[in-house]
């Protein structure tokens, strides 16, 4: 298995959207999409990363690193939509993933990482929690739209 974390490429998009959608109750819109990917991939603090095998997507994280202004605190980084494709799960893929945006975490001098999950996805927060990431520090409100 010859698996590659790459910075996601324009051409993989549709590949990322397929992968999010088999897992939501709703379509991504490919327009919206391609255009938040075209301001966003010029922009170092926004890392939308690709696991790869043998070239085909099976996974996909979006890392954002923020600023801290206060503190003299060093930049933390918050995860979404990480998703392993469900056919390549329990195979280490997500754990290296992982491995891979810590990494680059501390090359970005982050202090930590938040992560959002869904409460009710038991599978990946049993996940989260083996991996070494504590729920009890984290709220999430969503706003009607």
């Amino acid at each position: 298995m010859n698996l590659v974390f790459e910075r996601l490429k324009e051409e993989e998009l549709e590949d990322v959207a397929l992968l999010y959608d088999s897992e939501v109750d709703r379509i991504t819109n490919r327009n919206k999409m391609k255009q938040t990917f075209n301001l966003l991939k010029s922009n170092k603090d926004y890392c939308m990363i690709t696991a790869k095998i043998d070239g085909q997507v099976v996974g996909f994280a979006k890392a954002i690193i923020n600023h801290d202004l206060f503190e003299e605190n060093n930049n933390f980084m918050t995860l979404w939509s990480v998703r392993v494709k469900k056919e390549f799960r329990r195979k280490g893929i997500g754990t290296k993933l992982f491995k891979y945006i810590e990494t680059m975490a501390k090359e970005y001098n982050c202090d930590f990482i938040c992560l959002i999950a869904n409460k009710k996805n038991k599978g990946a927060n049993a996940f989260y929690q083996k991996i070494g990431y504590d729920r009890e520090n984290g709220y999430v409100k969503f706003l009607a739209q």
